[in-house]
């Protein structure tokens, strides 16, 4: 007998609202899509764009270009709505023609998701699973003009639609991925390496002195920034990185004070909910800021 077939690299469509090159915006998103081209367990077919941190155009120029600077102008990028059904299109396209084998990974708002699951619910049951980063679960953002989770928040409705489609859902939050965090000196030391080094060093020395400005008095916030995107890109190879726990999640879609909201049912008691996600509770911050930074000290 033969040796047996190692398995190959998980493959993924990148669904995101990319900002990494506009000045003072966020820069999670465009490290989030260099580790997932640095990390050989995954396998990046095609990105996504959403509007979000940007508006949609923006984000689709702006991942032209950091595809560019990491070497990788092989990878197709497809523009989403509000401008036009393709890249829902596509992501229905890609998942029914293989069944099984596509893991959709977002870490925008669930825009493109949604409208792909109704152009085609059999996309739910045909996807490998949806990692999501989004939704605060355990905490909440203590923000009354931005209850939700910014992803949630922005399309509430496509949020929703995710949770109740039926699909093999791993949910990580706000309140998990903001304990990772990338320092000042961090991004400094970012710029003694390639390409891509040098402009996300200075686009995250730029964001982590917008963060320190807009949010005085939240002390996580002054001289580092949060990795979220990133996180819920690493845990698609790397689940142990996460502490995961089943529950009941729905998203709160027309709260006068509440849009946006995951509300997570932790299935405690009597007669609970049936799951329809896993959601992320606790994070090995360390063991993933190892990985972190050496997967981006491999980038050119």
């Amino acid at each position: 007998m033969g040796e047996p077939l190692t398995p190959g690299p998980t493959r993924i469509i990148l669904d995101t609202d990319l900002a990494m090159g506009a000045p003072g915006s966020d820069i999670d998103d465009g490290f989030a899509l260099a580790l997932a081209l640095a990390d050989p367990g995954l396998r990046v077919e095609v990105v996504t764009t959403v509007g979000g941190n940007s508006d949609v155009v923006t984000s689709t120029r702006l991942t032209h270009q950091l595809l560019a600077v990491l070497g990788r102008t092989d990878v197709p990028v497809v523009q989403g709505l509000p401008a036009d059904e393709d890249a829902a299109t596509e992501i229905v396209r890609r998942v029914l023609a293989e069944p099984g084998e596509l893991t959709l990974v977002t870490i925008g708002p669930l825009t493109n998701v949604a409208k792909a699951l109704e152009i085609e619910p059999a996309v739910a049951t045909a996807v490998r699973e949806i990692v999501v980063m989004g939704g605060v679960y355990l905490e909440q953002t203590n923000v009354a003009a931005m209850p939700g989770e910014y992803n949630f928040w922005c399309d509430p409705p496509a949020a929703q639609a995710v949770m109740e489609s039926g699909a093999r859902l791993r949910l990580v939050g706000l309140d998990v991925t903001r304990r990772v965090r990338l320092s000042r000196d961090d991004a400094e030391r970012l710029a003694d390496g390639g390409a891509f080094g040098r402009l996300a060093s200075e686009h995250t020395l730029a964001w982590i002195a917008f963060q320190e400005r807009v949010k005085p008095r939240e002390e996580i916030e002054q001289g580092s920034c949060a990795l979220h995107d990133p996180l819920a890109v690493a845990v698609v190879s790397r689940p142990d990185l996460v502490t995961w726990r089943d529950a009941h999640v729905d998203v709160e879609t027309e709260g006068r004070f509440t849009r946006g909201v995951a509300v997570a049912d932790l299935l405690m008691w009597e007669d609970p909910p049936a799951p329809n996600a896993r959601i992320a509770t606790a994070v090995d911050a360390e063991a993933f800021r190892a990985l972190f930074v050496e997967r981006m000290a491999g980038l050119p």
